[in-house]
């Protein structure tokens, strides 16, 4: 790994590595966008894990521009105290800090920010805040634009007082600067709308007043070169207009794709685990052609050898990685000490996305301490004890592996012949949770959990029932039951079937099972708790526990999470 473990400077300032986390909201601020204690953490457990360059969530320049309740701020100086301690603890943690100023323009709502919305043009959007809500922006005045110009230098200035070491300027997927870019979003007949290098002004004027506010200060310009969307901003024009920011001032420039408008979805901005690996490698490839400045990739980078191999054939110079941070902030280090198959791997199943966009702070699927880290402190057992854990799914798995850590002495126990529980059917599913499925990249953190239960040395045994002979010869002083839910009858038979047919492949399906409602049914009121051993095994005296499936049918996140939270406990 030479080259992704190579120093690179931005504007005379030295990143450590090559390696880029990239801006991810989180809900850890406070409802007015101060910096809590759990921000600070989150972000500074990745600086710890080996990220060379840490950034931190969009931020908007006005109160307008503000995207999601709970977002960070930086539209005041009354933030800055927290913004320094943040970057503070970060260089303490040895890496570079960036902050991402963005306004969300026409994607955001009243209900959020207190004020009309703002856009180029009064066309209207769909935006999820929660609820799916329908929106029809105020277009800017010529006035309005300018005073917006403003506050995005002015806002880049109070970052660079705040100790940032980069400022990166957002212009990508269907934000303010992006929707003055795109001709979906730009119906103007003035001197910002139009031609191409009309439409780029809002954008190129922006980066002008920073440059001008920040001096000799680092600024990324983020933005996606292809829309994927029909009428949209095409690669086209992305490799036309990209050495315009550069001259504009920007430093380094982050190559993504998409947009709301996307097609067939906008999920395709934050990949999906149904779509192929470094899916916007090619719009890097395509913009670092046209300018001599660095070049950062993203989208579905999670493989070291692909990273470094992009890396070392020059198709970029930085490789942005998100959501497989949230899964493991320690990636970099293990890269670096070639731990590979201790990555607790990133499944691209939107689970981080999809609950922000639904309300809820940042989670993570694989990674039940995402956002929490402050909750969890792994430490020594007061008490070593003897732990059955009875169930094989994800859940079972983490809170065996956890409690092993922790020093207790643990047996899981599987009635299947392989772990994986649940997980298993519904990697058959042709939807998971909101997005399609694509069964081995969802089962790789079965094989990372297998890994992890045998380097804990965890006692497996599969295919046994838990009999009392077993508990007689095991004598546990506490049973941890993950057994899980299971579809009634005749569906437990009948649905495994199904998902194995070519109808669970079809496109009306996939549709449907997206739908909320159907959701519910399928993963919640169809299945019912596996409960009837735990009155067993209380009738012998045993502390019993049960979490997951077993407690209520839910989603893996929150099994996952309340599994978590009982090994640390215990």
């Amino acid at each position: 790994m030479g080259k992704l473990f190579q120093p690179i400077a931005l504007r005379g300032v030295d990143i450590p590595n090559r390696i880029v986390m990239p801006s991810m909201t989180t809900r850890l601020a406070t409802p007015e966008g101060v910096v809590t204690p759990e921000l600070i953490r989150y972000y500074v457990t990745r600086a710890e894990g080996g990220t060379g360059l840490v950034t931190v969530e969009m931020c908007s320049p006005e109160p307008a521009g503000r995207h999601r309740a709970g977002e960070l701020a930086i539209l005041h100086d009354r933030f800055l105290p927290g913004l320094q301690e943040l970057t503070s603890r970060l260089k303490a943690a040895g890496a570079r800090s960036a902050v991402q100023i963005g306004h969300a323009g026409g994607h955001t709502r009243q209900d959020v920010t207190g004020l009309p919305p703002v856009a180029p043009s009064a066309i209207p959007h769909e935006v999820q805040e929660v609820n799916t809500r329908t929106v029809v922006p105020v277009e800017l005045t010529r006035d309005r634009i300018r005073e917006v110009v403003k506050t995005f230098a002015e806002a880049a200035e109070r970052a660079k007082r705040a100790s940032f070491d980069v400022v990166e300027i957002h212009g990508a997927h269907g934000y303010l600067i992006a929707q003055f870019l795109s001709p979906l979003d730009n119906h103007r007949t003035d001197e910002y709308g139009g031609s191409l290098r009309n439409r780029a002004r809002f954008a190129l004027e922006v980066l002008e007043a920073c440059r001008a506010r920040v001096g000799d200060f680092p600024l990324i310009f983020r933005f996606s070169a292809d829309e994927y969307a029909p009428g949209g901003l095409t690669l086209d024009e992305g490799r036309e207009i990209a050495p315009w920011f550069v001259e504009a001032g920007a430093d380094a420039l982050h190559v993504t794709g998409g947009c709301y408008r996307s097609r067939p979805s906008g999920a395709l901005m934050i990949p999906p685990m149904g779509y192929p690996e470094a899916t916007f490698l090619h719009l890097a490839r395509a913009i670092k052609e046209r300018v001599t400045v660095p070049v950062i990739a993203v989208g579905r980078l999670h493989d070291p050898s692909l990273a470094e191999r992009l890396l070392a054939e020059g198709q970029a110079d930085m490789v942005a990685l998100g959501r497989q941070l949230i899964a493991d902030p320690e990636w970099p280090r293990k890269v670096r000490e070639g731990r590979l198959d201790e990555i607790r791997p990133c499944v691209a199943c939107n689970t981080c996305v999809d609950g922000m966009r639904e309300g809820a702070r940042l989670q993570c699927l694989v990674n039940p301490l995402a956002a929490r880290e402050l909750e969890f402190e792994l430490r020594p057992a007061d008490q070593a004890r003897s732990v059955l854990v009875v169930g094989g799914g994800p859940a079972g798995m983490e809170a065996a592996r956890l409690l092993a850590l922790r020093g207790h002495r643990v047996t899981l126990v599987e009635r299947e012949p392989r772990l994986g529980g649940q997980l298993r059917l519904a990697a058959k599913a042709p939807v998971f949770q909101n997005v399609e499925t694509d069964a081995p990249v969802l089962l790789k953190l079965v094989d990372f959990l297998v890994r992890q239960l045998a380097k804990a040395g965890v006692d497996v045994r599969l295919a046994r029932a838990v009999t009392g002979e077993l508990v007689r010869e095991l004598r546990p002083d506490v049973v941890v039951l993950a057994t899980g839910a299971s579809y009634r009858r005749p569906l437990g038979w009948v649905i495994p079937r199904l998902l194995d047919s070519r109808w669970a492949r079809a496109r009306a399906v996939k549709t449907v099972l997206t739908k909320r409602a159907v959701k519910r049914v399928f993963y919640s009121v169809l299945r019912t708790p596996n409960v009837g051993l735990e009155r067993r095994l209380r009738a012998l005296g045993l502390e019993v526990y049960r979490i997951g499936d077993c407690h209520r049918p839910g989603k893996t996140p929150e099994a996952m999470l309340e599994a978590a939270r009982l090994a640390y406990r215990l």
